[in-house]
């Protein structure tokens, strides 16, 4: 009885473990692809001129 219960355990804390380490490399995984889209090239300029005369 105590071995089917470890094996229960031992057998859903892996597929836990599979999950989660499978979450968090997808969190990570699209974080980073966020980052890449903006490359070093893309600039976004704001400028304002006002010219007064005198």
């Amino acid at each position: 009885m105590e071995l089917m219960i470890n094996f229960i355990i031992g057998t859903i804390s892996s597929i836990c473990t599979g999950l989660i380490s499978s979450y968090i490399y997808d969190k990570i995984k699209n974080h980073l692809s966020i980052g890449r889209r903006k490359s070093g090239l893309e600039f976004e300029f704001k400028l304002k001129f006002k010219f007064t005369k005198k």
